[in-house]
């Protein structure tokens, strides 16, 4: 199947895993809300490098694309507090799925690099992505937080999915 430029640019797959040595996996499981939270962080001193973080909720509720995106939006909102706003930047009614992506995204000579979080009716994903100018392409890196910014976000992603 040959994708357009606009799904090229929102594929997965295009995407290399980050090299995340020294990252600790953690995997919680919440019974009260049937749901799992998984990633990999690693602390510092100076905070918390967060490699990608995965909600999951094993018993979805009903859930239009309308709720969804208002969902979404009320996210974009919310994370405010990751140096760069959020916006919608893709959507799939049938999938049930929404990108949030920085907009603007930081930008120097060599790279871009911007925060994602894909929203799907019984999932969110968190991750920070840097294209690299010369070679092309598109890794995954840490997204740098402070332990407040960290609790934040995993509460407000919880809301989102809840």
């Amino acid at each position: 199947m040959k994708l357009s430029r606009k799904a090229k640019r929102y594929d997965d797959s295009s995407v290399l895993p980050g090299e995340f040595q020294g990252f600790e996996p953690f995997h919680r499981a919440d019974a009260e809300r049937d749901s799992t939270l998984e990633g990999f962080l690693r602390r510092g001193d100076g905070g918390v490098q967060l490699g990608e973080v995965v909600l999951e909720c094993h018993a979805p509720k009903r859930l239009s694309f309308a709720k969804l995106k208002t969902k979404a939006e009320m996210l974009s909102e919310k994370v405010n507090y990751l140096k760069e706003r959020l916006e919608i930047v893709d959507h799939d009614r049938r999938g049930m799925y929404i990108q949030l992506r920085s907009l603007p995204p930081y930008k120097d000579d060599t790279q871009i690099q911007f925060n994602e979080i894909s929203l799907g009716k019984n999932k969110v994903v968190v991750k920070r992505i840097a294209f690299f100018r010369k070679e092309e392409v598109k890794q995954q890196v840490p997204l740098n937080l402070t332990e407040l910014e960290l609790k934040r976000l995993l509460f407000d992603i919880r809301q989102a999915i809840a």
